[in-house]
């Protein structure tokens, strides 16, 4: 009688936790769908966070060779590449995550125009279909994320487990059975007998799951991952029919990791929709090892199947992140699909830059090269960044912030936000050329180059950088190569102008209510060469003191007119 309720108390205490979970994760549900109803459409500048580098990273140094070419860290860097990831990303799993960040830096031009096409009309199809994205993004939400580290971090560290025989645990479970049987011979006795195997049970438990907790968590994941793929393939979503059929095939590559063993392995808490059931199945893994048990029963199968694992992992990952640039193009009012040229060119109107806040459209064309000239902070850099996110984006997701973009497919290098290296003690200028030189080396190939030079060689002398830029950028011509070079020195547009095309940014100086001084920008680009410069006038507008304005204008001026610098020491 005692064990009958005893037994009775433990399945209403169970039923009541379900249904109090049940009214619990719909509350939550509810709430999650509301807050994806309304940032759907809004992209927000987000810095790089380092403490989730790790995170993120692990499905693109797995495919480091795959076909195609990779954005290098310094181009990846010069376009501000990471806080530009965070920005975009509306993943609420690691499988998103992930193939975000890769498919952000892999440019592959082989790629067919059907499945471009097919790309492009998926993320068409989200911005539509409501309904579909937000379940999708739901089971996406439910499979969640791994945490600090890549679930490929903790794949490649399977093979360093040890094994443990599994008749261990079956030894573990029939003690349990004959502890049960003693209850009909003596309760008291069962109970007592109950609780030291119980403690027994949580000390092996705690022991030995230390070892492989980081293990547990990749498989925790991996079964979580199965599951959300079946959800998704029972979704019977149209436009992912031949998705839905290549994820039901990998699946019956794995059809010895059950699903079913999810409520077995460790719960936690992590971004996603979590479980209130969560704290009594870890007393079950605790009292009964089968978190480890099942662990150790697909450790093997896991192994020999990673290749199937990781197709699944890419097509969940392409589903989730075609969510973000969904979410892109909805942002903007002027995004477009890019037009892939056969021929050299590069034009764009009223492009923006999607991080820049109120940004200045632009409109250009340009098939030989393009020497931007203007004054300090009238928008070069910026602009250079713009085109080069907007290739980006153009060839790794197929959108542009723009209302047409053009472009020739093209690898894609830049040199333009280097530093002094005190850890390698290499200077800024030694930087430089090294930067610098990958580019040239990229003009030998047979790819088609589109490269971003901000302030050729700025860490040298004036004299030896305007002839050294002058021949480099004389070099970075061609039939395969487009170069953007933005410059303060006019030398260079004289020099160079059979050879590039000339462009220039400009400034207004105005007076406020006040009758103070101000400079401002209009930040549009303009055809030709600028013939001012402001960094001289940026001091006296900004109050420094009247002897060095005025003093270093008529240096200035006395080399501008002589080519010889004159110092009056009176």
């Amino acid at each position: 009688m005692d064990v009958i309720l005893l037994l009775g108390f433990i399945v209403g205490a169970l039923v009541l936790a379900a249904i109090v979970n049940a009214f619990s994760t719909q509350k939550k549900i509810k709430r999650f769908i509301l807050r994806l109803k309304k940032n759907f459409g809004v992209v927000e500048r987000k810095e790089y966070d380092p403490e989730k580098y790790s995170s993120y990273r692990g499905y693109f140094l797995r495919h480091l060779d795959d076909d195609g070419f990779f954005i290098d860290e310094i181009t990846w860097n010069d376009a501000e590449g990471e806080t530009l990831y965070n920005s975009l990303n509306k993943s609420y799993s690691s499988c998103g995550d992930e193939y975000l960040y890769y498919r952000l830096r892999h440019i592959d031009n082989s790629i067919s125009e059907e499945e471009r096409e097919r790309f492009i009309s998926q993320t068409d199809a989200l911005i539509e279909d409501e309904a579909t994205r937000i379940k999708l993004q739901l089971k996406f939400a439910t499979l969640g994320k791994t945490g600090k580290h890549s679930v490929f971090e903790y794949i490649n560290l399977l093979s360093n487990v040890k094994k443990v025989p599994l008749i261990l645990f079956y030894v573990v479970w029939a003690v349990y059975a004959l502890i049960i049987g003693t209850y009909f011979i003596n309760v008291t006795l069962g109970v007592c007998l109950t609780l030291i195997w119980m403690v027994v049970c949580v000390i092996i438990y705690l022991t030995h799951k230390k070892s492989v907790e980081e293990y547990i968590t990749s498989f925790e994941y991996i079964v979580r991952t199965l599951i959300t793929c079946e959800k998704i393939v029972g979704m019977k979503v149209p436009f992912y029919d031949k998705e839905c059929e290549e994820l039901t095939k990998q699946r019956k590559e794995l059809k010895g990791v059950k699903t079913s063993y999810l409520s077995f392995i460790k719960q936690s808490n992590r971004s996603g929709i979590t479980d209130m059931m969560s704290g009594m199945t870890a007393i079950l893994n605790s009292f009964l090892l089968l978190d480890i048990f099942f662990f150790y029963k697909m450790l093997k199968y896991v192994c020999d199947k990673e290749d199937a694992y990781d197709n699944i992992f890419t097509i969940l990952g392409k589903m989730e992140s075609q969510v973000s640039i969904a979410n892109l193009k909805y942002a903007y009012e002027d995004t477009c699909v890019p037009t892939f040229a056969d021929e050299k060119i590069l034009k764009a109107e009223d492009m923006i830059h999607p991080l820049v806040f109120d940004c200045v459209a632009n409109s250009f064309e340009n098939k030989k090269g393009m020497l931007i000239t203007g004054s300090n902070a009238s928008g070069k850099s910026t602009f250079l960044r713009s085109v080069l996110v907007n290739a980006i984006l153009s060839e790794t997701v197929y959108v542009a912030c723009a209302k047409e973009f053009i472009m020739q497919p093209s690898v894609l290098f830049s040199s333009m936000s280097l530093k002094d290296s005190l850890a390698s003690g290499e200077s800024y200028y030694m930087a430089e050329i090294n930067s610098i030189k990958r580019i040239l080396e990229a003009k030998k190939n047979d790819d088609n180059v589109i490269c971003f030079l901000d302030e050729v060689l700025r860490g040298t002398n004036t004299v030896e950088r305007v002839a050294a830029a002058t021949e480099i950028l004389r070099y970075l011509t061609g039939e395969n190569i487009i170069t953007l070079a933005a410059t303060h020195d006019i030398e260079l547009t004289y020099l160079l102008e059979k050879d590039y095309d000339n462009y220039f940014f400009r400034e207004e100086i105005k007076k406020d209510e006040n009758e103070k001084e101000d400079i401002y920008f209009s930040y549009k680009i303009n055809n030709g060469r600028s013939e001012t410069r402001n960094a001289l006038l940026l001091l006296k507008i900004k109050g420094y003191p009247e002897e060095i304005y005025s003093s270093a204008e008529g240096l200035s001026k006395g080399f501008m007119d002589t080519g010889k610098w004159q110092y009056d020491e009176s």
